[in-house]
């Protein structure tokens, strides 16, 4: 099949998202790799859960940011399909997305090597979203493409596909060593439609656990952020019968959270302006 997709995931210390991760891509996947990295929070348990003959479940014990890499480069080379998607744990696509994507692959051209999405990131709770989800202009799409977005699903038919680097600055290039994202929109396929991303929020058992991750430890954010455009639908699968070790998906920040975000915000907000790091509408 033109579109059949491998999926990526190497996770630790993901109980509170990973559920929601895995199933909201299950219906678009041929395979679902899934490496689990040292974790000791109930993210084991909760895959193990997943009763689905398209996981590949492997644990692999704790690595540094290079070992990582090299559990990457293994998934890769397992992949068969011509496609493969990368899902971190904390991120959950929607019917829409999928629908998109695998039309898009279907009607891909030699010349189209890989896929972007662009996220809503959630800050504070799952009722707002983080600046950069709609301000935020990723350095290879045009201007009019605004919002976080992420590099996610791969063609392995790339002349000499590899990826290089350490986490979580890792990159998958071609036979030039160039990285594919660099191609911008002359190899690239750009989606309209989002995924979710829950990065800014908790997503193991306690902040401590989230602490012992790699690159983890600066993830969660206190910030106001703006609530979700009217008219957005949140993953279906956040809507699904879940396991009861599986947490709910929906909450609101704590009042100590809010009042704490309130000041910081606009600081952050002249921080980025003054860097250029974005340009607010």
């Amino acid at each position: 099949m033109k579109n059949a997709l491998t999926v990526h995931c190497v996770v630790k210390n993901e109980e509170k998202w990973i559920w929601y991760a895995i199933n909201s891509i299950l219906n678009i996947a041929q395979k679902v790799l899934v490496y689990d990295t040292g974790s000791v929070d109930r993210t084991v348990e909760i895959i193990k859960a997943i009763k689905s003959k398209k996981i590949i479940f492997e644990e692999k014990g704790q690595v540094d940011a290079k070992e990582l890499v090299k559990l990457r480069e293994e998934q890769l080379r397992k992949t068969k399909t011509k496609w493969f998607l990368i899902l971190d744990g904390d991120e959950i696509w929607t019917k829409k997305a999928k629908k998109e994507l695998m039309s898009k692959l279907k009607n891909a051209r030699s010349k189209d090597w890989a896929v972007v999405i662009k996220a809503w990131n959630f800050v504070g709770d799952t009722y707002h979203i983080h600046p950069e989800s709609i301000n935020y202009n990723w350095t290879y799409a045009p201007k009019s493409w605004q919002g976080w977005a992420n590099l996610r699903v791969v063609s392995t038919q790339i002349p000499s596909l590899g990826i290089k680097g350490e986490y979580p600055l890792e990159y998958y290039h071609d036979k030039t060593g160039k990285p594919i994202q660099n191609y911008g929109t002359k190899h690239l396929i750009l989606l309209k439609n989002r995924y979710f991303h829950t990065t800014y929020l908790q997503r193991s058992s306690s902040r401590k656990q989230d602490k012992n991750v790699l690159n983890r430890a600066n993830k969660w954010k206190l910030e106001l952020g703006y609530r979700l455009p009217k008219g957005t639908k949140y993953p279906e699968v956040f809507y699904q019968k879940r396991p009861s070790i599986v947490s709910p998906p929906f909450y609101r920040r704590s009042t100590v959270e809010t009042l704490v975000s309130a000041p910081i915000s606009p600081i952050k907000s002249l921080r980025r302006k003054f860097l250029r790091l974005y340009t607010p509408k």
